[in-house]
């Protein structure tokens, strides 16, 4: 007599490559989100002293920051952009992330406040009210 083909003892097997695929893409995913989060903080620059200065963390929030280096140029993350290319990359990110949007300023100690104003006054014309600068503890 014939056994029945569903009462044989089969072997039971896991295909883990999907679950690996993913992994891989997730790992992929952080590192590229961690570099991209670093470059905004990988300029170079000599920050000013202040004796008031606080630690924001606010994840909520969306931010943009403007490096501007000892050469004076204005650098968004680390791409050179020149006032008419981040009037329209403010106008946009606001746009984009509605009222909570928060411009940060991160320039050398040495910088005239007058190459700063402009930046200011595009931020204002954007609608982006929640500007701070970087600045290091006075010691």
């Amino acid at each position: 007599m014939k056994v029945p083909d569903y009462l044989k003892p089969t072997c039971f097997s896991l295909n883990l490559t999907p679950m690996i695929d993913v992994v891989f893409l997730l790992i992929i995913f952080f590192i590229v989100s961690s570099n991209l989060i670093q470059q905004d903080v990988s300029v170079p620059v000599d920050l000013p002293e202040a004796e008031t200065a606080k630690l924001t963390e606010e994840p909520e929030i969306r931010k943009i920051t403007v490096n501007i280096p000892k050469s004076g140029t204005i650098l968004v993350g680390t791409q050179s952009v020149d006032r008419n290319q981040l009037r329209e990359l403010l106008i946009q990110r606001r746009q984009l992330a509605g009222e909570k949007m928060e411009l940060r300023i991160r320039t050398n100690k040495n910088i005239p406040f007058g190459e700063i104003e402009p930046i200011l006054v595009l931020a204002a014309e954007s609608g982006i009210w929640d500007v701070s600068f970087a600045v290091t503890e006075k010691h």
